[in-house]
C-alpha cells in the first residue's frame, strides 16, 4: 500500500509550479521549463531515496518528464509543452475507459490498494460493477478537463494558464474522489459484510500512523 505523503511531498507537488511561475515571469519559458523539469525528477528521485520501490511506474514519469522538458525547449512553446501533458492526460482517460470493458478496470485493480478491502469483496459481482461504473465516470471527467486544458491553453496567458488550471482541476479531482467515494459506500454496502467506505478508510490511515479525526459525540 502507498505510504502517507510527507510535508517534502507536498513541498515537491507544488514547487516545480512556483519555479515556472516565477522564471516565466523573469527570464522566459525555457528557464523556466527547465526549473519545472529537473525539480520534478528530483522529486521521482527523492522518493525512491525514501524507500518506495522502484516498480515499473517512476521511471516512465522520470523518461516522461524529461523528453516533455526536452521538447518544450527545444521548440520553445508553451502549446508543445503543455500540448504533451495534455496529450497524456487524454491517453489516461482513454485507458481508464477501455479498463472500464475490462474484466479487472482500473478502480477494480487500484482500490484495494487505497483501502483494506478483503477478497470476497473484491469477487464480489457489485464490486466489479460498481468499479466499473466509477472507472467510466472518471474517464468522462478527464475527457472534460481535457477540453477544459485545451481551450484555456489558447486563450489565456502562460501563466494563467498555470494558475486557472491548477485550481479548476484540484476542485474537480476532490469533487470527483468525494463523489466516487460516496457512490462507492452506497453501491457496495449491497454486499453482506461490506462496513463502508469510512471504516475502511479509518483504517488505512491508522496502518499509516496517522490519526483518524475524532468521531463527534
Amino acid at each position: 500500500m502507498p505510504p502517507a505523503p510527507t510535508r517534502g511531498d507536498v513541498f515537491d507537488q507544488y514547487m516545480p509550479i512556483v519555479l515556472f511561475l516565477v522564471l516565466n515571469s523573469a527570464f522566459g519559458l525555457a528557464p523556466a521549463i527547465v526549473a519545472m523539469t529537473l525539480w520534478a525528477v528530483k522529486a521521482q528521485i527523492s522518493r525512491f531515496r525514501r524507500g518506495l520501490p522502484l516498480g515499473r511506474v517512476m521511471p516512465i514519469i522520470v523518461v516522461y518528464l524529461l523528453i516533455r522538458g526536452t521538447l518544450g525547449i527545444v521548440y520553445d512553446s508553451e502549446d508543445v509543452y503543455f500540448g504533451i501533458g495534455i496529450s497524456a492526460k487524454a491517453l489516461a482517460g482513454l485507458a481508464l475507459l477501455v479498463s472500464a470493458v475490462m474484466r479487472r478496470n482500473a478502480t477494480g485493480y487500484a482500490l484495494p490498494y487505497l483501502v483494506p478491502i478483503d477478497r470476497d469483496t473484491k469477487t464480489h459481482p457489485e464490486f466489479r460493477a460498481a468499479t466499473q461504473r466509477v472507472s467510466v465516470a472518471v474517464a468522462l471527467v478527464v475527457f472534460a478537463s481535457v477540453g477544459f486544458d485545451t481551450w484555456l491553453l489558447q486563450n489565456a496567458s502562460t501563466n494563467k494558464f498555470v494558475l486557472i488550471r491548477l485550481g479548476v482541476n484540484w476542485g474537480a479531482s476532490v469533487a470527483t474522489i468525494l463523489g466516487a467515494g460516496v457512490y462507492l459506500d452506497r453501491r457496495l454496502r449491497r454486499i453482506p459484510g461490506f462496513p463502508g467506505m469510512m471504516p475502511l478508510i479509518e483504517r488505512r490511515l491508522g496502518d499509516m500512523g496517522m490519526q483518524p479525526p475524532d468521531k463527534p459525540a
